[in-house]
């Protein structure tokens, strides 16, 4: 493991470093603009905000790996919280509000753009990106990452420190898109009641960490001092610093972002505005499982306040729930003296 000069502010304007993932944002710039120029040739305009958002966001991540960033977090944990905010929050954000996938499955009316979108809305993509999973992988990779042996092992391999790159930028792609992306997946109408909720419980695992490593009263990571033996502070003081930037910048980006989508909430008439089609689905499914006669046809596109069968047949189920439901009065005495001693 490498030694690191003083972190001082001529080091920090001008320590920098290449990386395996330059290869990787030069593809990606390429095929963000490839596709761009063919959306164009197709008569179309691409948002000047959107390529800007991409190339921002690739920006951001040349920042967290290759600048003063990328070469000190490996010897203060303060700074390698700070990239991995950048990695698993700024940069996502960004090439989400980039729509690459969008672009690039409307780039062109050919074999790739119809494989792209059969993929993209295949039962595989939507599990993937499903929130819930998203989420329980988000937090999966924050408490993994800082709280084990991981944070340990991740200074003495450095292809550990790639991989958990990787866990930063999909881990943080996933768990936003569904939130504020626009992509051509199942998830582009989540509701916006849910996706304020998604954003709050992910504040949780931020907190989470962030405690853990202020309070915690060991270093979790000692080989830090290996790469400043003489310089810096104390691996304890460094550690609960760590700790508050991820509390307090975690915690911070979640709370803005909520309140955008609250706004967004506030002003959307579509799908989104409410919890849309995942309410008409659970009214469609009771109804197929409640019905006395044979189930009503309804596609998945049906609403059942629009078709007048179906909504006779959900007013029939709604009638025969309440007489089920009603008070069980007893049965007036027979008239006819039978069953008298």
């Amino acid at each position: 493991m490498a030694t690191t000069e003083p972190l001082t502010w001529s080091n920090a304007l001008t320590s920098w470093q290449l990386s395996p993932w330059d290869g990787l944002v030069v593809a990606l710039a390429a095929g963000y603009l490839a596709g761009v120029v063919r959306y164009r040739r197709g008569g179309g305009r691409w948002p000047v905000r959107h390529s800007a958002a991409f190339l921002a966001g690739l920006l951001a991540l040349v920042l967290a790996v290759n600048s003063a960033i990328g070469v000190y977090s490996e010897s203060l944990t303060w700074v390698h919280m700070v990239q991995h905010l950048v990695l698993i929050m700024a940069v996502p954000i960004l090439l989400i509000a980039g729509r690459p996938l969008a672009l690039w499955a409307t780039a062109d009316d050919g074999t790739t753009s119809r494989r792209l979108t059969g993929l993209l809305n295949s039962r595989a993509a939507g599990w993937l990106t499903h929130p819930a999973t998203s989420f329980v992988y988000y937090t999966a990779v924050l408490i993994v990452t800082h709280l084990t042996v991981f944070a340990q092992l991740r200074l003495e391999h450095e292809w550990l420190r790639h991989f958990e790159i990787v866990l930063y930028l999909t881990s943080g792609y996933l768990l936003f898109l569904p939130v504020l992306g626009n992509e051509p997946l199942r998830w582009k109408h989540f509701p916006h009641p849910l996706r304020v909720v998604l954003l709050m419980a992910g504040m949780l695992p931020d907190t989470l960490v962030g405690v853990v490593l202020m309070m915690a009263p060991n270093p979790i990571a000692p080989a830090y001092r290996l790469a400043r033996p003489d310089w810096g502070p104390a691996l304890l003081t460094d550690q609960h610093l760590a700790g508050a930037i991820m509390w307090f910048f975690g915690d911070a980006t979640m709370a803005v972002l909520a309140l955008i989508t609250v706004g967004m909430w506030l002003r959307s008439r579509g799908p989104e505005a409410g919890f849309g089609s995942w309410l008409e689905t659970a009214r469609r499914g009771a109804l197929a499982r409640t019905a006395s006669g044979p189930a009503p046809a309804l596609s998945d596109s049906t609403d059942v306040d629009a078709d007048e069968r179906a909504l006779a047949d959900y007013n029939a189920m709604l009638a025969r729930l309440h007489g089920n439901a009603g008070p069980q009065h007893p049965s007036p005495p027979r008239s006819d003296g039978e069953g008298e001693p």
